[in-house]
């Protein structure tokens, strides 16, 4: 072997030791979202009220906001994720979704029949989010409500709209 073979070969290994030290990160950086979970924050209970500001027995509506949110490589703050409906009942608290299961209009209170009424087909539930007449297939959607000292901690989540189970989207 020549000593040109051999400075060439030394040359080609050493380029290709030098380009697979550059690929594999970069390989795995560009892999990350594919391999991993990459969406952080609204999952789990947020901070949405205190429990003295909750009058009992009266529905509040409240915009659950995420303190921050990450998607992949990207970070918000102060994400809107829905709202909810807080009803007080003594030391207890329900957290009913604003969301209609039925078409997935906007839920509101109507003080005068003393019943959550959805507006586009006239879907109607009691202050525990039972159905009481109109074509909605299921209940008001509960979310998963913690009280922690004297504050309202709501685990916010979307559910498949026109299903009669409770599916989370």
């Amino acid at each position: 072997m020549t000593r040109r073979r051999l400075l060439g070969a030394l040359v080609g290994a050493v380029a290709t030791a030098i380009g697979v030290a550059l690929a594999v990160p970069a390989m795995a950086f560009l892999s990350y979202p594919a391999r991993r979970r990459t969406v952080y924050g609204g999952g789990e209970p947020i901070d949405v009220a205190s429990l003295a500001s909750l009058p009992d027995g009266k529905p509040v509506r409240i915009v659950v906001t995420a303190p921050e949110r990450r998607d992949a490589w990207t970070r918000f703050t102060h994400v809107t994720l829905g709202g909810c409906w807080l009803v007080r009942d003594g030391g207890d608290v329900r957290a009913l979704s604003t969301v209609c299961p039925h078409a997935g209009c906007a839920v509101d209170w109507d003080a005068p029949t003393g019943a959550f009424v959805c507006p586009c087909h006239d879907s109607r539930f009691s202050t525990t989010g039972e159905r009481l007449s109109g074509p909605s297939p299921r209940p008001m959607d509960a979310l998963a409500v913690e009280l922690h000292g004297g504050r309202v901690r709501v685990a916010w989540q979307r559910f498949k709209t026109a299903s009669v189970k409770k599916e989370p989207v």
